[in-house]
C-alpha cells in the first residue's frame, strides 16, 4: 500500500508549483484518500499505519506549502483533511454503531450499578488474534471515547459517514 501511496505523494510534489491548493485536494481524494479509506477497519491497527501517518503528514505540507518541520494538526484543520488514526477510529466507531444490535452492554451483563455499566461489554478473549479483531478493537475504542461522542451511537442521523 505505501508504495501506491508514495506515487500520489510524488505526483503531487510535481504538481505543486503550477496548480492552486484546490487542485491538490483534489489529487489528495483521489489518490491518497480512496486508498487509505478501502478497509482501514481491518488494516488500521497494524504497525504500517504509522507509515501511513507519515506520508499524510509529509502530504499535507506539500499541499500547504509548509515546511519540513511544521506541526500538521492546524495544518489539517486548514485544509479540512481527517487524518488516518482520527479515520480509523471513526470508521471503527461507525463498525460498531451499526453492529449494535449484537453487542451487549455491561449492564445486561450485571446489574450492578457501575460506573462502567453504560460501556459495551467486552467479550473474554484469550487468543492474541482476537484480541487484535476488528470487534474487539472496536469496542475497546469506542468505550474509551468521551460520554459526549459515545451519545452519537443513539443518533445515526448526526454521525458523519468517513
Amino acid at each position: 500500500m505505501t508504495p501506491k501511496l508514495s506515487t500520489a505523494f510524488q505526483a503531487a510534489r510535481s504538481k505543486v508549483h503550477i496548480s492552486n491548493i484546490s487542485i491538490l485536494k483534489s489529487i489528495y481524494y483521489a489518490y491518497f484518500h480512496s486508498i487509505t479509506k478501502y478497509g482501514i477497519i481491518f488494516w488500521g491497527h497494524s504497525s504500517n499505519s504509522g507509515k501511513l501517518f507519515t506520508l499524510q503528514k509529509k502530504f499535507m505540507r506539500i499541499m500547504a506549502g509548509a515546511q519540513p518541520r511544521t506541526s500538521c494538526r492546524c495544518l489539517s484543520k486548514q485544509l479540512d483533511i481527517l487524518p488516518v488514526p482520527c479515520h480509523y477510529i471513526l470508521s471503527l466507531m461507525n463498525f460498531i454503531i451499526n453492529k449494535q444490535e449484537i453487542i451487549q452492554t455491561n449492564s445486561s451483563i450485571h446489574h450492578i450499578n457501575t460506573r462502567n455499566k453504560h460501556n459495551l461489554h467486552r467479550p473474554n478473549a484469550n487468543l492474541f488474534c482476537f484480541q487484535k479483531s476488528t470487534f474487539y478493537v472496536g469496542i475497546k475504542v469506542f468505550n474509551s471515547l468521551p460520554p459526549s461522542v459515545t451519545i452519537l451511537k443513539n443518533d445515526k442521523a448526526n454521525l458523519k459517514q468517513p
